[in-house]
């Protein structure tokens, strides 16, 4: 067939495809994040601070602050973390990010294992807010790595 590799093809359907697929997914995270941006105010790291103290413990929400933004500040206009934001619905977060890296690395920073974490609380929705106040439930730091 006019001396066209027979692979070309099938490669090019699936690459355009998935061009496709990553487009329609960065114009929907776009628009999340322009519908979250028009609903609420962009809180400057004091803002959220002084917003979560009521509820969390400082180091609870700094930790929050610095993990959240990194997801958020890329987006145009850029996004910073409000504390009752819904990870699930209202943020451009993997599940699996706040769901078992950031337990991870908060118990890596508390000084033990990320299994002792507490489950979470029944009926709570997951909001920035209630994420500080789970991470608070977590044991204080115990002997080394249990």
């Amino acid at each position: 067939m006019l001396g066209i590799p027979a692979w070309l093809f099938p490669t090019l359907f699936v690459l355009g495809g998935l061009c496709i697929w990553f487009g329609i997914a960065w114009r929907n995270t776009s628009k999340q994040v322009r519908r979250i941006s028009a609903q609420r105010s962009n809180p400057t790291e004091a803002e959220f601070m002084d917003m979560m103290l009521r509820d969390v413990s400082e180091e609870a929400a700094g930790f929050l602050w610095t993990t959240a933004l990194p997801y958020l500040k890329f987006f145009k206009a850029p996004l910073t973390p409000h504390p009752e934001d819904n990870l699930v619905n209202d943020l451009p977060i993997d599940d699996d990010d706040f769901g078992i890296d950031w337990p991870r690395e908060w118990a890596e920073l508390k000084c033990f294992h990320e299994s002792n974490m507490p489950d979470w609380p029944e009926g709570w929705p997951v909001t920035i807010r209630n994420y500080g106040r789970w991470l608070d439930m977590a044991p204080a730091a115990l002997s080394p790595r249990t």
